[in-house]
């Protein structure tokens, strides 16, 4: 649970400087720092992608994304072994640790790092998101301007904790969120001035990377006439059933898969090893390759084929074949995610949950047509909802997930069936997996 400790007392010290301009105009400048960051980091996945996949046939099997994956996960391996020298996956655990033994000096390095291993992970078909190493940056960036600045040592963890969240606010334009996970996920105590400072990074961060990226959501799937209809609340409330089940699954066969990754104690064998699963799944099911945001987006335009384009499925004619396809990817999605995150890449946990969500929302949407007993409800209705879901049943971080569902969607009318299946998913995922 998150906490607010001394709600009305200032725990920030200011170092000499009157008044609040100083750690005011730190804060500011790290929220802009941080944003134009997220900004270059989508930057480079799209476009390292689209160089790797030039040679992307749509109509049949991709072998080469096998070799894309390996070369990928070993080159990343390489760098943070030989070059950073300092460990760079699983962010967001860490974050929890630096605030566990109150270590917020990071060292300059982070400021770049992440993004280089991160841009490399993903644009090679790292099936995981890019919020994990930019909360990194963005705790490192925060971290070395209030040094710079004069800020006292005692208060660089409430920076780089701000910073954190800044990193998720602009990497998925969604502030609320973005302070939600520094309270929420990071579990960080913070003051009034504290709070102040957050509020100021994450609205500022998430600002610059949606004025930079031209002003437009990542995932824009649906728009202000994809109205929701209360008589289709019975198929949100059994969406929420499933998304709680899946997550429970996708908690359980992730951490099977990180434990037998990470048994592998010797580096180069674990990031070919982890390299190869990876490229096999990419092969089998292509959507699973980098966020999946545009599959997500087409998927929820009425491109149904988008789940099996570029697989060896894709010429087959059958009407459950979109089905078994999105069943497919919903059933190794935890495989890929962890294999990358645990083999060696540098990415991120939150946005293949989401992406995972999706995929959810999209099968039910696919069995509600082909058996209907409910009431019709537009994919992109169900596609948001089931994110939600299932990131609330995976992260578990609940008022965090409906802020950033639905600013990252900019879908703000569709608040009360994100927020239902988020209650919902949750309560189903604890009540199966209760660790």
């Amino acid at each position: 649970m998150f906490r607010f400790e001394g709600l009305f007392t200032d725990r920030l010290p200011l170092s000499g400087q009157p008044g609040l301009l100083r750690p005011l105009s730190a804060a500011l400048l790290a929220g802009i720092i941080t944003g134009a960051a997220a900004w270059l980091l989508k930057w480079l996945i799209k476009n390292i992608s689209k160089i790797v996949t030039s040679e992307f046939d749509i109509t049949g099997g991709n072998w080469h994304l096998i070799l894309v994956a390996i070369m990928g996960i070993m080159l990343v391996g390489w760098l943070v072994r030989h070059v950073v020298r300092m460990p760079l996956e699983h962010a967001t655990r860490q974050l929890k640790k630096n605030i566990a033994q109150k270590h917020g000096n990071m060292p300059g390095r982070l400021v770049v790092a992440p993004v280089a291993a991160s841009a490399l992970t993903l644009g090679c078909g790292g099936s995981a998101g890019a919020e994990g190493p930019i909360s990194y940056t963005g705790a490192a960036i925060a971290s070395n301007i209030a040094r710079i600045t004069g800020i006292g040592k005692e208060q660089l963890l409430t920076y780089m904790a701000c910073g954190a969240g800044a990193g998720i606010a602009a990497i998925f334009k969604a502030p609320v969120g973005g302070m939600f996970f520094t309270i929420e996920v990071l579990n960080m105590a913070m003051g009034v001035v504290p709070m102040l400072l957050l509020a100021i990074m994450c609205f500022t961060s998430a600002l610059t990377a949606y004025l930079l990226s031209g002003c437009t959501h990542d995932l824009a799937i649906a728009g202000p006439d994809t109205s929701f209809d209360m008589h289709s609340f019975p198929a949100i409330i059994l969406l929420g059933l499933v998304c709680g089940a899946y997550s429970a699954y996708y908690r359980m066969s992730g951490s099977y898969t990180c434990r037998m990754v990470e048994s592998i104690k010797q580096p180069v064998v674990r990031n070919l090893v982890s390299g190869t699963l990876l490229g096999v799944l990419l092969f089998m099911f292509p959507a699973l390759y980098g966020e999946g945001y545009g599959v997500l987006t087409s998927i929820a335009s009425g491109d149904m084929a988008a789940s099996t384009n570029g697989s060896i499925a894709a010429t087959i004619q059958h009407k459950w074949l979109v089905a078994y396809a999105l069943g497919g990817i919903l059933l190794t999605k935890a495989i890929a995610t962890y294999a990358t995150n645990s083999g060696g890449g540098v990415a991120g946990d939150f946005a293949p949950t989401l992406f995972a969500g999706g995929i959810a929302g999209a099968f039910a949407c696919v069995v509600y047509n082909l058996w209907p007993v409910f009431s019709p409800v537009p994919a992109g209705i169900l596609i948001i909802c089931g994110m939600a879901g299932v990131m609330s049943g995976v992260i578990r971080a609940p008022i965090m997930t409906i802020f950033l569902v639905v600013e990252m969607s900019g879908a703000t009318w569709l608040l009360l069936p994100v927020t239902a299946v988020t209650a919902v998913s949750l309560c189903v995922s604890k009540l199966i997996c209760r660790t």
